[in-house]
Formats: C-alpha cells, sequence, structure tokens
C-alpha cells in the first residue's frame, strides 16, 4: 500500500475510536473500562459459580474464569466486526457513491480498529491475570500473533459479506442466527471433552475453534500453540474473500 492508502487508513481507524463514544463523559476510556468491566465479572462470579462444573480444567480456583475469559473476548470482537464489515458500505454510502477513493480503505480501517481493541483486551486481561495471582509466561506475547491471524481470517469473511450485503439485504439476519450457532458450536463456555466423540470430530471443520483453542491453551497453559492451522485457515480465507471483492466491488456504488 501507498503512504496515502496507509495514511487514510489510520485516519479513519482515529476516527471510528472517536465516534464510537462520542459526546460520553468518559471518552475513549470506555475501550478500557468495558473491557476490564466484562473481565473483573467473569473472574469473579464465574469463579463461584462455574468452575466445578467442567471437568478436565486445572485445580485453581479462576481456571474457568480464565478459560471463558481468554475465548469470549476474542468471539466478541469476532462478531462486532462481522457485523460491522457486511455494513461497511451501506452505512458509509455517502461517501462511497460521492466520492473515489479505493473502497478497500473502508474494510481495512475495520481491521486494524478490531486488532487495537483485542490488544487492549487482552492486555487488560494479563494485568487481571497478575493481579488474581498468576504467573505471566513470556509465551504470552504469542497471542498478539493470534490476534492479527484472527483478524485477517475476520477480514476475509468480512470482505465477502460487506459486497454481498449490498445485493442482498437479508444477509444481515442469515448472519445473525448462523454467528449464534456459530458460537456454541465452539468451545468457548465449555470445553471439548464433554462433548460426544462424534462432536469432536466436527470441531476440525470449525476454523474459529483453531483460534479459540489457541488462546485458550496459550493463557491457561502458557502453551506456544501450532500456528501453521490458524495461519493456513487466516491466508486461504483473505484470499478467497479478497478474490470474491474484487469481482464484485465495482457494482457497489451504483446499489447502495
Amino acid at each position: 500500500m501507498r503512504s496515502g492508502t496507509l495514511y487514510m487508513i489510520w485516519d479513519m481507524v482515529k476516527r471510528d475510536f472517536r465516534n464510537k463514544y462520542a459526546g460520553s463523559v468518559f471518552g475513549l476510556l470506555w475501550n478500557l473500562l468495558m473491557p476490564i468491566a466484562y473481565i473483573i465479572i467473569y473472574t469473579t462470579v464465574f469463579s463461584q459459580i462455574m468452575a466445578a462444573k467442567l471437568p478436565g480444567m486445572n485445580t485453581g480456583k479462576f481456571d474457568y474464569s480464565v478459560y471463558l475469559s481468554s475465548g469470549i473476548l476474542a468471539w466478541t470482537i469476532f462478531n462486532t466486526t462481522i457485523t460491522r464489515f457486511q455494513n461497511v458500505f451501506i452505512e458509509n454510502s455517502n461517501i462511497v457513491k460521492k466520492i473515489y477513493f479505493p473502497k478497500s480503505i473502508l474494510v481495512f480501517s475495520l481491521t486494524v480498529s478490531s486488532i487495537i481493541e483485542l490488544v487492549i483486551n487482552y492486555s487488560l486481561l494479563f494485568l487481571v491475570l497478575l493481579g488474581i495471582g498468576y504467573d505471566l509466561h513470556f509465551s504470552y506475547i504469542a497471542v498478539f500473533i493470534i490476534i492479527i491471524l484472527q483478524q485477517i481470517f475476520c477480514t476475509g469473511i468480512g470482505m465477502i459479506l460487506s459486497v454481498l450485503n449490498v445485493h442482498f439485504r437479508d444477509l444481515n439476519q442469515i448472519t445473525s442466527i448462523i454467528i449464534q450457532v456459530w458460537f456454541w458450536l465452539t468451545p468457548i463456555v465449555y470445553v471439548l471433552d464433554i462433548l460426544p466423540d462424534g462432536l469432536k470430530k466436527t470441531m476440525s471443520f470449525n476454523p474459529l475453534y483453531y483460534f479459540i483453542e489457541s488462546y485458550q491453551t496459550l493463557i491457561l497453559q502458557g502453551d506456544i500453540v501450532n500456528f501453521i492451522n490458524i495461519f493456513l485457515i487466516s491466508i486461504i480465507t483473505f484470499l478467497f474473500g479478497w478474490i470474491v471483492y474484487k469481482r464484485m466491488i465495482n457494482e457497489i456504488s451504483d446499489l447502495i
């Protein structure tokens, strides 16, 4: 990308963060307050209620809470970003129709924004882990690699949805249903060991499972994960999404 394009992406990222909480008293501080509130809730409430109900966990008081937090923080941003991707051209129709510029800037600015949000979320999680007595492993730095790969994967899906949604406006509702089902098909609030053998085998067809498992394994056990699967999933999905996007993007201005 040329420097001008990169500048436009970064400018839109800054505008996105400013607009998100425009008019509120705390403003950008909500980017810190919201995830820290969720993490504290998970690590206090669920450590008392749910920890004993999941097999295969360690014996620590907060293990289930850490397990839940390490997966659901990634899921929440994934869910939000997918929703924003599919509406990105419709919500910005005023500039898409009137101004000529690389429309991919709108897509990639969302990617950068979501990566920043995930970095903030997991950095706060590490602070909470330190506060409740967990040892922070040097291997935790690998979480930021998983974040980037996850959002590359998310961008691939997002590029497809962004152009398809202009053609087929019911896609929002369909995607919402799929996302809900996808959540419960991914071991986030439960562990894989509680599933029957048949369902365990189907998990290999769930691409998001590999990302969530990577977060959970790294954060709970401090083990460096095998990045091959999530790297391949990210690159293949992104390339496929880019091909679909390039074939359909020229029609967008006439349809919104």
